[in-house]
């Protein structure tokens, strides 16, 4: 037990920096380059998005999403990641008098929900192989 402890302690030291990397590949997969899910205007809107939701003292869209890691199941993830924060586009927000239709709005949120679950396995991923390095005792 005390092994698993200081395992997922050492893991949850090393959370912030793979979560940002993740989150970094995750971001260039989706949003960016020629393959990006979105277009150039809607990578522009969502960064609008973004900035009105933050200037109206909301967390924004970009580096709202937490993750967690938590004592998984001993076979499969020992440790595992869980998000436990998805940044969202409220049904409220408006731009200058013009809001996305509602299918814009969730398509926009089922791609933020997608992002942050890449960002979980991008993490899972980097803990699985500190798990390995480091050694989980056999039950």
């Amino acid at each position: 037990m005390e092994a698993d402890r200081r395992l997922l302690r050492e893991a949850r030291e090393r959370l912030d920096g793979w979560t940002y990397t993740a989150r970094d590949r995750a971001y260039r997969e989706l949003f960016a380059g020629d393959d990006a899910a979105v277009t150039a205007e809607e990578r522009q809107l969502l960064d609008e998005v973004d900035a009105e939701l933050a200037g109206d003292g909301d967390d924004g869209l970009w580096g709202t999403d937490e993750y967690a890691v938590v004592m998984g199941h001993p076979k499969n993830h020992p440790i595992s990641v869980v998000c436990t924060r998805h940044p969202e586009i409220p049904s409220s927000w408006s731009r200058g008098g013009e809001s996305l239709t509602e299918p814009e709005r969730e398509q926009f949120n089922d791609l933020l929900w997608d992002y942050c679950e890449r960002v979980r396995r991008y993490v899972q991923d980097e803990v699985d192989e500190f798990v390995g390095v480091a050694g989980v005792p056999e039950e």
